[in-house]
């Protein structure tokens, strides 16, 4: 029997923290890591629910990367007191800078899925999952 899915839990967000679907958890929901298949191969999800999606997704983006370049330098400025140096964390802090949003952003549009399912939930029809806990012992597969 197929059903509407319920609201995200903790587990959804941890399969959106994966780069899974936040509605089933399918993984592999990326080509070459960072073209994302339109819809869902499980539940049938289309990921750009409304047009402008994605740009919730490069703020998610943003501000985690923005938040890795911060923990960077505010942990290599305790190292590094009281002879720390404005050149000295730049170098350190610019592969961070450098490296996080590219490597983040397919993970930052699962999690954004993820955020826009809690403040819209789905829509009967928009998705939907296998399950056999409602059907009749007679009709289950």
């Amino acid at each position: 029997m197929r059903v509407h899915p319920p609201a995200p839990t903790f587990r959804n967000w941890i399969w959106a923290a994966t780069a899974a679907c936040p509605v089933c958890g399918q993984k592999n929901l990326f080509h070459r890591w960072r073209k994302m298949v339109n819809d869902c191969p499980t539940c049938g999800l289309h990921f750009e629910r409304i047009e402008g999606h994605w740009l919730g997704a490069v703020a998610t983006n943003t501000v985690a990367s923005a938040l890795a370049v911060m923990a960077t330098i505010i942990t290599a400025l305790m190292l590094t007191l009281p002879d720390s140096s404005g050149p000295q964390l730049i170098l350190i802090a610019a592969p961070v800078a450098i490296i996080v949003p590219p490597v983040f952003f397919p993970i930052s549009k699962t999690i954004w899925t993820a955020v826009d399912l809690r403040m819209r939930p789905l829509e009967p029809g928009e998705a939907t999952i296998e399950s056999t806990h409602d059907a009749p012992a007679d009709q289950q597969p």
